[in-house]
C-alpha cells in the first residue's frame, strides 16, 4: 500500500508505545475501526503527547488524502485530537512538534472542500490544532463558512472560527461576525450556537432581540439544549478528547435568556412573557433556566408576579428533578409572595421524604418556616429530638414566637444537657449551638428563659437578650441599671431599652435617651427608644416637635415625627414627611407605615401614586435582594395602595 510505504523502515519498538502501531494503522487502512479505538487507547492523556505520534502523523495524513479509503473523517478527527486540537493552548514539546508537522502539510486547507461531509466537518475541527501557526485561518473560516452547505459543517466552522477569530485584534470582528450570523442565518442549530458563542465573549455586541427571542424559544423547542450522548468508547481513553466532544454540546442557553432580558431593561411584561413561554415548553432545560432567571427579575422589579408564583407551584410535581429543585429555588428566593405556594410545598413533603439536606433544613421545611405555616411545627419538634444541631432548626422555630411555645419543654431540655462551662473559644460549635437553643427557648416561652440568662455576660448579645425576654429577666435590673451609665452609646441606649423592657422604668429609660436626642449618629436610636415609652414619654414632644421642622437629616425627621404619633396622638407632624419621602427613597417603607397608621391618604395619594408608577425596587441593588427585602417592598406597595383606595379620616 502506498500511503504506508516505509511503515516498516521505523524502528516502533524503541518509541514508548510504538510495537503496536505498524500494525493498527495497517489495520486503519483496511477500514476496521477497531483500529481508530486502539489508537486512541495509546494516545496521551496528559498535556504531551508520546514519540510515536509525531512519527505516525505522516501515515496518518497520507490514508485521509486518499479519496478512497474508508474512515478518513474518523482519521482526521483522530489526527486533529493527537495534535492538540483541543489543546490550543499547548506550544512546546512533541505537541508542538505534531502541529507543526500539520500545519505544513499543503492538504488540511484543501479538506475543507472535500467531497465528504466528515471530512470537511473534521478538517474545521483540525484546524484548530494550527491556528496559530498559520496565516489568517478565520478569514479562510469565513469564506467557507458562507459556502458550505451542510449544516453539520457550518455548525463546526463557526466554532472553530470563534476559537481562532476571538484572539488579539480579530475580538470585535468576531462579535460582529457572530451578530449577523445569529440575525440572518436560515439554520436554527447554527443561530443559537452563533448566540450563544458570542454572550460568551466581553461585551457582546448589539443583535436582533426579536430575532433572538424567537430563535431561543425555536431552540428550546427542538431540544437543541440537551446532554449529549456519553462519549464514545473509542475517543474515551483520550481525557483531552473527551472533554472536547462535550464541549461540541452548546453550553447552555441561559446567557441568551439574560442578553435578551437585558433588551427589555423594566418593561417586567415583556420580561414574563419570555419566561411564561419558556415554562409552557414541554422542555426541563426551558422550565429549569425560566425559574432561574424568575428569581432575579422578582428581585429587581415590581409586577403581577402571582401566574409565575402559581406556575412555580404547579412545577413541584414536575417529572424532572432539575425543574422541581429550580422551582423550589424560586419560592425560596421571594419571601412573602412565595405565601400561595405554600399548600403545593407541603404536598412535597410525604413521608419518604427526608427533612433536612446535607445538615440544614431541607428546601421545602425551609419555606414553610419561613412563612409561619403551623403545618411543619411538628416537624420541626421530631427534627428538635432526633437532629437537635440541624442547621437553621433554631432560627425557624424562634419565627414562629409562642406559636411554638409547645417546643419550650424541649429546648430547656437540650440547654440542660449542655456543659456547664463554656467553652474557652467563643465561636465555638458548642457555643453557637448553645446561643441558637437560647435564642429560640427565648423567643417562644420568654418568662422560661430568664434562668439560662443569669449567667450571661451583659454585652449587647446579652441586652438584647433580656430585652426579648422583658419582666422575667428582673433578677438583672440592678446590673442593667449598671450599664445605662456606659460610654459606650451603643451599650448604653441598648440597655436604657433593657431596663424599660424589665422594669418598666420610663424615667431612667428616657433620661439615656435625652443624652442622644441631639447628637449626629445615635440620634434616631434615642428618638425610636422613646417611641416606644409612648405617652411616658410626654414631656419630649416640645422637642420632638422641633426636631421635626428642623433641617436636621430626613432619618430624624421621620422618627421625630413617628415618635410624635405614638407619645401624643397628634398626626399633624406626618404631613412634613413628603421631602423625607422624595429625597430619600430607603426611609419610604417607614413614612408609608407612619401614613397608613395616621390615615394620611389625602396627604400622601400622589406620593403613593409616584412610588406605584416606579417598575424598580425601591431597594433594589446590584447584589440581589434577599427574601425579606422583597417581601419589604412588596409590603411597602401594599400600603401605597391603602393610601390610595381607603378613605381618609383627617382632612388635608
Amino acid at each position: 500500500m502506498a500511503a504506508l510505504a516505509g511503515l516498516h523502515d521505523i524502528d516502533w519498538s524503541s518509541l514508548d508505545q510504538g510495537s503496536a502501531v505498524p500494525r493498527l494503522l495497517a489495520d486503519l487502512a483496511g477500514g476496521e475501526p477497531k483500529a481508530l479505538r486502539d489508537l486512541y487507547r495509546r494516545a496521551p492523556d496528559g498535556e504531551d503527547v508520546r514519540p510515536w505520534v509525531v512519527t505516525a502523523l505522516p501515515f496518518l495524513l497520507d490514508l485521509v488524502a486518499d479519496p478512497a479509503r474508508p474512515l478518513r473523517g474518523e482519521t482526521l478527527r483522530l489526527v486533529g485530537d493527537l495534535a492538540g486540537a483541543d489543546r490550543t493552548w499547548q506550544m512546546a514539546g512533541r505537541t508542538l512538534a505534531a502541529k507543526r508537522l500539520l500545519a505544513e502539510w499543503d492538504g488540511l486547507s484543501d479538506l475543507l472542500l472535500d467531497e465528504d461531509p466528515s471530512v470537511r466537518e473534521a478538517a474545521a475541527y483540525t484546524l484548530r490544532a494550527v491556528y496559530r501557526l498559520i496565516t489568517n485561518p478565520t478569514g479562510d473560516l469565513w469564506e467557507r463558512f458562507a459556502e458550505e452547505p451542510d449544516a453539520g459543517v457550518r455548525l463546526m466552522l463557526l466554532r472553530t472560527s470563534v476559537i481562532t477569530g476571538a484572539v488579539g485584534g480579530g475580538y470585535e470582528l468576531t462579535k460582529v461576525w457572530l451578530a449577523s450570523v445569529a440575525d440572518t442565518d436560515d439554520d436554527l442549530r447554527v443561530r443559537i450556537s452563533a448566540l450563544t458563542e458570542l454572550m460568551a465573549l466581553y461585551n457582546p455586541v448589539p443583535f436582533d432581540a426579536g430575532r433572538a427571542r424567537e430563535t431561543l424559544l425555536d431552540a428550546y423547542r427542538e431540544g437543541l439544549n440537551r446532554e449529549p450522548e456519553p462519549v464514545a468508547d473509542m475517543a474515551a481513553p483520550l481525557l483531552t478528547g473527551a472533554r472536547m466532544a462535550t464541549r461540541q454540546w452548546t453550553p447552555g442557553y441561559h446567557q441568551v435568556v439574560k442578553a435578551v432580558r437585558a433588551t427589555y431593561r423594566d418593561d417586567v411584561d415583556a420580561h414574563l412573557g419570555l419566561l411564561h413561554e419558556m415554562l409552557a415548553i414541554d422542555a426541563w432545560d426551558a422550565r429549569q433556566d425560566a425559574l432561574y432567571e424568575a428569581r432575579s427579575l422578582v428581585q429587581r422589579l415590581r409586577g403581577p408576579y402571582r401566574p409565575l408564583i402559581d406556575r412555580a407551584a404547579e412545577l413541584l410535581s414536575d417529572r424532572d428533578a432539575q425543574v422541581r429543585a429550580a422551582a423550589l429555588h424560586l419560592l425560596q428566593g421571594v419571601g412573602e409572595l412565595a405565601r400561595p405556594a405554600a399548600d403545593a410545598v407541603w404536598e412535597t413533603m410525604s413521608g419518604a421524604k427526608p427533612w433536612t439536606h446535607q445538615g440544614a433544613l431541607s428546601p421545602s421545611v425551609g419555606i414553610l418556616a419561613s412563612l409561619g405555616d403551623e403545618r411543619v411545627l411538628p416537624i420541626l419538634e421530631r427534627l428538635l429530638d432526633d437532629a437537635p444541631q440541624t442547621t437553621g432548626l433554631h432560627e425557624a422555630i424562634a419565627g414562629y414566637g409562642v406559636r411554638a411555645r409547645a417546643l419550650g419543654r424541649t429546648l430547656r431540655r437540650l440547654l440542660r444537657a449542655l456543659p456547664a462551662a463554656a467553652s474557652p473559644s467563643p465561636a465555638s460549635a458548642a457555643d453557637a449551638y448553645r446561643a441558637a437553643l437560647l435564642d429560640a427557648l427565648i423567643a417562644v416561652v420568654p418568662q422560661e428563659a430568664a434562668d439560662y440568662l443569669m449567667q450571661e455576660p451583659l454585652d449587647l448579645t446579652g441586652l438584647h437578650r433580656l430585652i426579648r425576654t422583658g419582666r422575667a429577666a428582673a433578677a438583672r435590673a440592678a446590673e442593667i441599671r449598671t450599664a445605662l451609665t456606659s460610654e459606650d452609646p451603643v451599650v448604653a441606649l441598648t440597655a436604657a431599652r433593657a431596663i424599660w423592657c424589665v422594669t418598666g422604668d420610663a424615667e431612667a429609660a428616657a433620661t439615656v435617651y435625652d443624652q442622644y436626642l441631639t447628637g449626629p449618629d445615635h440620634a434616631v436610636t434615642a428618638i425610636d427608644g422613646l417611641a416606644e415609652l409612648n405617652s411616658r414619654a410626654a414631656g419630649r414632644a416640645p422637642l420632638l416637635n422641633r426636631l421635626v421642622k428642623s433641617r436636621t437629616s430626613d432619618e430624624v425627621r421621620v422618627a421625630a415625627a413617628r415618635a410624635l404619633w405614638r407619645i401624643t396622638g397628634n398626626p399633624g407632624s406626618a404631613r412634613r414627611l413628603g421631602p423625607a419621602w422624595e429625597a430619600t427613597p430607603r426611609l419610604r417603607p417607614r413614612i408609608a407605615r407612619l401614613w397608613v397608621e395616621t390615615d394620611m391618604g389625602a396627604y400622601a395619594t400622589r406620593y403613593a401614586k409616584a412610588e406605584l408608577a416606579v417598575p424598580t425596587r425601591y431597594n433594589v441593588t446590584n447584589l440581589g435582594l434577599s427574601p425579606a427585602e422583597i417581601s419589604e417592598d412588596e409590603q411597602l406597595l401594599a400600603d401605597c395602595r391603602k393610601l390610595i383606595t381607603d378613605k381618609p379620616r383627617w382632612p388635608f
